[in-house]
């Protein structure tokens, strides 16, 4: 009887296919890795970015709807017809409290906030005509912000 021979792969070739299989699957994972490291990192300075965009347009919106901008120990106020905003700097965040409506909390860092009117610095319950402050992000990094109000000389006679 003859004995048919079989066509098959020897174990070497199979322990090999699977070595390079192993390899190619550990170089996809790192990238794989790195690529999502490096969109984390991208979301996350996004995030921060928009958070201080957010904070100068709606303080600019604030204060152009407002009549007079008070200063407080903590912060600021705007003052208007129907309006009473109040702007608190505190040691991690910036709270915006509306009257009778919510708290707003932006998570940034201000550090050296100025408050002046006509190039003199503003006591507390003085009138305010320019804000100005550094915003501390990571890695030391510093973003300045600067506002402004102009009155007009009906306003300041009041």
């Amino acid at each position: 009887m003859k004995t048919k021979k079989i066509e098959a792969y020897t174990l070497m070739e199979i322990a090999i296919a699977m070595l390079l299989a192993a390899i190619c699957m550990s170089i996809c994972y790192t990238a794989y890795q790195m690529v999502g490291d490096y969109f984390h990192a991208f979301q996350k300075k996004n995030a921060t970015a928009e958070e201080v965009l957010t904070l100068r347009r709606t303080m600019e919106k604030d204060i152009a709807k407002g009549r007079y901008l008070i200063r407080t120990a903590e912060g600021f106020n705007i003052t208007g017809d129907s309006l009473n905003i109040t702007y608190q700097f505190a040691d991690t965040a910036i709270l915006r409290k509306v009257e009778n409506l919510r708290t707003d909390s932006f998570h940034v860092i201000p550090v050296e906030t100025r408050f002046r009117f006509e190039e003199r610095e503003a006591l507390e319950m003085d009138t305010v005509d320019h804000i100005s402050f550094m915003l501390k992000m990571e890695k030391q990094q510093t973003i300045p912000v600067t506002i402004g109000k102009f009155y007009s000389a009906h306003d300041l006679l009041k």
